[in-house]
């Protein structure tokens, strides 16, 4: 990477995965789970980076909550200090901010990467070359440089970037199929920019946030789609946010029914069964499926999802139901 020790990696790892429910929990969120690997995503946002930048430019920003887990592994990889707390869980525009701010000694032509903790991306390679050019594009531009994504389908759990780098964050069905048809990519939620256009782009977007009066808002909505000073760079690399059961279901290995499991330890038999995703914490438990299809089928030992593959982007739905109503709340704030 050219001018690479003038260039930062931060992942941003504050998230809770609501659509991975019943896995994900506030307690184990999605950035913890061992999916399509051995190993964390966590842990694997921190192995593909090192393949990137020396150990002394990658930083981790989040929140108090899970602190504990989040250090046991980034000690693994980086130096503890480089794990920067938010004073509150507020989105990524706020945990942005103040990762500039605790980044402000740097010179302002610093360029600094913002990443997801827990995404699917292969191969490192196409990506390290993509990484490159977004953050000489940044230097030579002073634009805010996001990385898109090809889409595969009118999924309405991405942002979109238009032809006209107009950002339009998780529309309907229609409008994201128009969106696809007329040239859109999804928007990888990876951003690159020097330091100084970072701040500036704040300045006037959203000046003097406050963790106390602001409320909670993406850097998508804060700053993407109102600036006017964003370059698109259409990623060569294979990317998944791993976010619903559906997306995790495309990228598993399958049988000859096309009946995958989450974990290894997970057994199931099936009859006239296909195209199902399975994940069972329990080894001596067995699943059994007949006659069904197209379900992602996810048991914990506190609880049991049943979803269809093609509606699983609407756990989320589920989980908001859940965290408001009293007695269920208990199944996904579990701290």
């Amino acid at each position: 990477m050219s001018n690479q020790k003038n260039h930062l990696l931060v992942i941003l790892c504050g998230g809770t995965g609501p659509r991975l429910w019943p896995l994900s929990t506030t307690s184990n969120p999605k950035q913890f789970l061992s999916i399509l690997s051995d190993k964390s995503l966590l842990d694997q946002t921190l192995c593909r980076l090192l393949h990137i930048a020396p150990k002394e430019n990658i930083y981790i920003t989040t929140s108090n909550r899970n602190i504990n887990q989040i250090k046991k592994i980034a000690n693994n990889f980086i130096s503890s200090n480089h794990v920067i707390i938010e004073p509150d869980k507020k989105n990524t525009a706020l945990a942005i901010f103040h990762t500039l701010n605790q980044l402000k000694y740097l010179t302002s032509e610093t360029v600094i990467s913002f990443f997801p903790s827990d995404h699917f991306i292969n191969p490192i390679s196409k990506f390290k070359k993509d990484l490159s050019l977004a953050a000489n594009i940044a230097r030579e531009s002073s634009s805010l440089v996001t990385i898109g994504i090809h889409p595969s389908s009118p999924n309405t759990s991405y942002g979109y970037i238009l032809k006209n780098h107009r950002f339009i964050e998780k529309p309907d069905k229609i409008s994201a199929l128009k969106y696809i048809v007329n040239g859109a990519l999804w928007n990888s939620g990876i951003y690159t920019a020097t330091l100084s256009t970072y701040l500036s782009e704040f300045s006037k977007h959203f000046p003097h946030p406050t963790y106390q009066k602001s409320p909670p808002l993406s850097f998508d909505k804060a700053i993407s789609e109102k600036s006017k000073n964003i370059s698109c760079l259409k990623a060569s690399f294979d990317w998944s946010d791993v976010g619903e059961w559906g997306s995790i279901f495309t990228k598993s290995v399958h049988d000859p029914q096309k009946i995958a499991t989450v974990n290894s330890q997970t057994e199931y038999l099936s009859l006239n069964s296909h195209r199902c995703l399975l994940s069972s914490e329990n080894p001596d438990k067995l699943i059994g499926l007949v006659g069904v299809s197209n379900l992602a089928i996810i048991d914990t030992s506190s609880a049991l999802l049943v979803s269809s593959l093609d509606q699983s982007h609407q756990v989320r739905d589920l989980v908001v139901k859940i965290v408001n109503t009293p007695k269920l709340k208990k199944y996904f704030v579990n701290d």
